[in-house]
């Protein structure tokens, strides 16, 4: 058990990772028993250390914010009442053909709709920003497999394919159902974003690529285009402060956001009996829209989401402790990142790798 935070440990993990040249710049944010307890930051918001980084420089979250999304999603099933083994199709009547119609809702919480490859999109067109596009491409899209059967990690369709259904609920397009319902009121609109307008980005950590010398890195390509910077893509382009996107996990509970048992229901593993988890360490554990990256020692008592960088968002339930790390500098060593894990090991927390 986890008495107090020890921020002083915290704060030099940070430091030496950036002086041994390790990480370029880092955030760190904490929430324990429903009190901010840390909010940390070292090393610099440009490959060529150049800007300081301070608690409020903003960092792509990137996959992150997935764990906001489902956060938004469960918020609007409690308020509309709908039920996850509802098909999604009754509300979406254009997410038919070539099996698409046999969908359910926990198919899509759960990353076993079939759909995880972009519909005939490159990965950083673009046309990833236009909505009303991507959603047509959706309702168009032919599933890999026969949906519910495995599990397939959905990394940037999980944007439309939860975000549509959740406007098709509620009337409300998701965009504004998330501001409205958890950033305007937690205090965090102007420091979390889903496409961050242009007047907002002026001193957003930029992604270091050092690591790779030169060679082509998605992670950079992807968050450097302003037009993916700026559209709603909400399951890859978050950007935010640590504190912000640990202000809302610590809400989970504090606030409260979710009933306890809504929580619970979405913190238990959701698989198909023959698509059993890999015997190697996988990451992708999900249960409603959150991972639980280590279900086989702790069970759902640690969820959240990470990202590419190594960002991660969690809460542990047995601490009452909500977290949220950035960085900036990538690696080709992800999702295994040693600064995080020292970080978890100051703290008593297993290990991550998502």
């Amino acid at each position: 058990m986890i008495e107090k935070i020890p921020v002083d440990k915290l704060q030099k993990i940070l430091d030496e990772a950036v002086a041994s040249g390790e990480e370029c710049g880092l955030e760190l944010a904490i929430w324990h028993r429903g009190k901010p307890a840390a909010n940390l930051c070292a090393g610099y918001a440009d490959a060529a250390h150049t800007r300081p980084v301070t608690t409020d420089t903003l960092f792509p979250l990137f996959s992150s914010g997935k764990a906001v999304m489902a956060t938004a999603f469960h918020m609007l099933k409690e308020e509309y009442g709908f039920d996850y083994a509802e098909k999604v199709s009754r509300y979406w009547p254009g997410f038919t053909g070539h099996g698409k119609e046999d969908i359910e809702i926990r198919h899509v919480l759960s990353h076993r709709t079939g759909l995880h490859f972009l519909p005939n999109v490159p990965d950083t067109s673009p046309l990833l920003a236009d909505w009303d596009h991507m959603v047509e491409r959706m309702e168009n899209a032919v599933p890999k497999w026969i949906p519910g059967t495995k599990c397939g990690y959905q990394g940037i369709t999980f944007a439309w394919l939860l975000g549509e259904l959740a406007f098709r609920i509620s009337g409300v397009p998701f965009r504004e159902y998330t501001r409205e319902k958890i950033l305007i009121p937690l205090g965090v609109d102007q420091s979390f974003f889903f496409g961050i307008p242009e007047e907002c980005d002026r001193g957003t950590a930029e992604i270091d690529d050092g690591a790779f010398g030169g060679s082509p890195c998605w992670t950079k390509n992807f968050i450097s285009q302003p037009a993916l910077r700026r559209g709603f893509i909400p399951s890859a382009n978050g950007i935010g402060t640590a504190m912000a996107a640990a202000t809302v996990f610590n809400a989970l509970y504090h606030a409260p956001l979710l009933k306890n048992e809504t929580i619970e229901n979405a913190t238990q593993l959701l698989r198909h009996p023959d698509d059993p988890l890999p015997a190697s360490g996988a990451w992708e554990k999900f249960g409603l829209g959150y991972v639980l990256p280590c279900w086989e020692t702790r069970g759902g008592d640690i969820f959240g989401h990470g990202g590419a960088a190594g960002a991660e968002l969690f809460y542990c339930k047995s601490e009452d402790l909500a977290l949220c790390f950035a960085k900036n500098r990538i690696l080709p060593s992800h999702p295994v990142h040693p600064v995080r894990n020292r970080i978890s090991e100051a703290l008593g927390l297993p290990i991550r790798f998502w």
